[in-house]
């Protein structure tokens, strides 16, 4: 029966008619093999998932792997989750055979999920780590370290924290981080806010937060919930940064056009996306069988949302 499936055109109509009758009768499906990179396709599918597409975070990840993916002969598929865990589960077990590998970015799937999906076709995770899956990933603690020294530096002792989705590997990663910078400074006092949409929308909700914690100084997710707690801030009738410092984390493009010019974390987005390519064409080609984890830096970019602290703090605003 699988020859009417494999190999059609060794069957007379006939006799493929009344094959594919019986199979329907029978609800048969043809197994279908996942191809080796190099056997039978001049040009490997690999597929790239992410959360949210529409977040220049993401897009601009994705663009520098489809680059990659372009210069080493790939054809990439982009598939969004909308940060759905059961979404991104249907996605990862539904990919065609003619998928050879899979990028996931800031994966919302249990350990578990992900070691499934990973058994069926080579698989590398950006900003997320699981045993014996390759991995791309930003050093978090570092990166929260810059930005909280810099702080410091200008006389910021309280210090809120808007975080990001609690699913997102890379708010627990930078939550972490801040407990443990917060624990080895007596003088410091990192205040988690809680878990905000990684939009404008959530850092305005965040804004009020900051205000009434007595923060001198706020750290976002992101860029472009720093950029909803700029514009609350001034809502309020707060100057930034004369009486609160906001630092956000990607530096996206819109981040220097903000006002004021938004200090940021710059994130290595384009490295992300080609060095996950690059791991990824390691481990379809049979080149790598060990796990192998990228670990890259960010650096701190200091514009003008950032100043000292106010020697009399006052958070009273309208």
């Amino acid at each position: 029966m699988s020859r009417a499936y494999t190999h059609p055109d060794k069957l007379s109509p006939a006799t493929l008619s009344r094959v594919r009758e019986a199979a329907q009768a029978l609800d048969y499906e043809p197994v279908q093999v996942r191809r080796p990179y190099g056997i039978g396709t001049s040009h490997p599918t690999i597929a790239f998932i992410a959360p949210d597409i529409a977040n220049p975070y993401f897009a601009a990840i994705a663009k520098a792997a489809q680059q990659r993916a372009h210069m080493r002969s790939f054809n990439m598929m982009v598939a969004n989750t909308s940060e759905d865990i059961e979404q991104e589960s249907e996605l990862l077990n539904g990919l065609p055979p003619s998928v050879q590998g899979v990028i996931s970015c800031s994966s919302r799937s249990t350990d578990s999920q992900i070691l499934e999906m990973s058994a069926r076709a080579p698989m590398v995770l950006i900003n997320h780590s699981v045993p014996s899956v390759n991995s791309v990933r930003v050093d978090e603690t570092d990166a929260m370290r810059q930005i909280v020294n810099h702080l410091t530096a200008l006389g910021h002792r309280r210090i809120a924290y808007a975080g990001g989705s609690a699913a997102s590997p890379s708010e627990v990663a930078r939550s972490s981080a801040l407990i443990q910078i917060d624990a080895e400074h007596d003088e410091l006092e990192i205040m988690h806010l809680g878990n905000f949409a990684a939009f404008a929308h959530g850092g305005m909700a965040a804004a009020d937060l900051v205000i009434s914690s007595g923060a001198t100084a706020v750290i976002a997710f992101n860029d472009l919930a720093a950029i909803g707690i700029l514009s609350r801030l001034h809502q309020r009738g707060l100057r930034v940064p004369e009486d609160i410092s906001v630092v956000g984390t990607d530096d996206v493009l819109i981040s220097e056009a903000t006002y004021p010019p938004l200090t940021t974390m710059a994130m290595p987005l384009e490295r992300l996306g080609s060095a996950a390519v690059e791991l990824l064409e390691k481990a379809i080609s049979g080149q790598s069988i060990m796990r192998e984890e990228v670990v890259l830096l960010a650096s701190l970019v200091i514009r003008q949302s950032t100043g000292p602290a106010p020697s009399n703090h006052d958070a009273s605003a309208s």
